[in-house]
């Protein structure tokens, strides 16, 4: 008897977890259901806070063409939240398709979990470590004070100003972004920007001296050599070595001759068909889609997603919904930038991050 008891104490917490969690294809698609950006399943939002963030986001998408959905929700019913937002993020297709700039906020509030994925057309301006500080700086704070609606719109505000490509004030990264430009090298480049018209080709042999100029060893002082693409894999990861052997990141190894200190230094290509794997955390994967169903004007279509990493184990296969295509008559307007029938069938680039308070 007492054995039954304990194992039925055990079961609980899973059971109430399992009854709060919402199912992701039963989570509703705001813009399907009513034209607007956010879905509150809990009711943890006002509806002042729903109505402003509707109409911010929907003003982001008529000036930027970009998409963003918020979502909460009570539980992830033991899925990880960046394996949640993926899913979520690639059923509703956020983002134009052409384009992949969508981004999802997802919050998960007995989890107490927030994540914030970003469409890989995004990525150069919302890196992982940028959208990691903003989360750090503008909403996990509000959050532990228990000011929630106040963390929401500080975080999307944050989120779109970066996307804008405006000044934003940060804290510090956990992790060195190595394709950034420093402040001050943003600063004197922006100087210049207003003062001079400088060329494509000074533009891009800056950005050859900033990636091959001489550096010192940070311990002693001494110059540091550039190791040669045969020697610096000894330095890498196999992930990382994956990344460069399909091409999609390339990495340099800096060695002190004098003390033998080294780093590496991470550089993204700009064009590659490869996005970041929810699994390895690489940016190995691949994604074939083949449409099962077209979409028309009268019906949204779908297509069969096939997901590998070149890198891991990670596969997966699922279906896409198509958006219903738009007659050709141009219609807008609206608070909530509504009346469209779905988002744009953007992908998630797998890029983001997620923290906890």
């Amino acid at each position: 008897m007492s054995r039954s008891l304990i194992t039925l104490a055990a079961l609980i917490p899973l059971l109430v977890a399992a009854v709060g969690a919402e199912s992701l294809d039963r989570i509703p698609n705001p813009r399907a259901r009513d034209g607007t950006w956010v879905t509150d399943m809990p009711g943890r939002l006002s509806p002042d806070t729903v109505a402003r963030l509707n109409a911010t986001i929907g003003e982001f998408e008529r000036t930027n063409g970009a998409e963003m959905a918020v979502v909460v929700i009570r539980s992830l019913g033991g899925l990880s939240i960046d394996e949640a937002a993926v899913k979520l993020f690639e059923l509703w297709g956020i983002g134009k398709k052409s384009k992949d700039n969508g981004l999802l906020v997802l919050w998960s509030t007995d989890d107490r979990r927030v994540r914030v994925e970003v469409g890989y057309g995004l990525e150069g301006v919302l890196n992982d470590g940028k959208v990691g500080a903003i989360l750090d700086g503008y909403v996990i704070p509000k959050f532990r004070s228990g000011e929630f609606d106040e963390g929401v719109l500080a975080g999307v505000d944050a989120l779109l100003s970066a996307a804008r490509r405006e000044p934003l004030e940060l804290p510090s990264q956990r992790s060195e972004s190595y394709q950034d430009d420093s402040p001050v090298i943003s600063m004197i480049l922006l100087g210049l920007l207003g003062l001079l018209p400088i060329s494509a080709g000074s533009f891009i042999g800056f950005r050859k001296w900033r990636r091959y100029h001489r550096r010192r060893c940070p311990a002693c002082q001494m110059p540091m050599t550039r190791l040669s693409e045969a020697h610096d894999n000894a330095f890498l990861e196999e992930g990382q070595q994956a990344e460069e052997r399909i091409r999609s990141v390339d990495y340099d190894v800096w060695k002190c001759g004098a003390c033998g200190h080294h780093f590496t230094l991470r550089y993204p290509k700009w064009i590659t068909t490869y996005a970041r794997c929810p699994q390895c955390r690489h940016r190995t994967k691949s994604s074939t889609e083949n449409t099962i169903v077209a979409a028309t004007t009268a019906s949204s279509g779908t297509a069969q997603v096939i997901e590998t990493c070149a890198f891991c184990t990670f596969h997966r296969e699922h279906t896409k919904t198509l958006p219903r295509i738009q007659p050709s008559s141009s219609s807008s307007g609206g608070s909530s930038g509504g009346g469209s029938s779905s988002f744009g069938g953007g992908g998630s680039g797998g890029g983001g991050a997620s923290r906890g308070y």
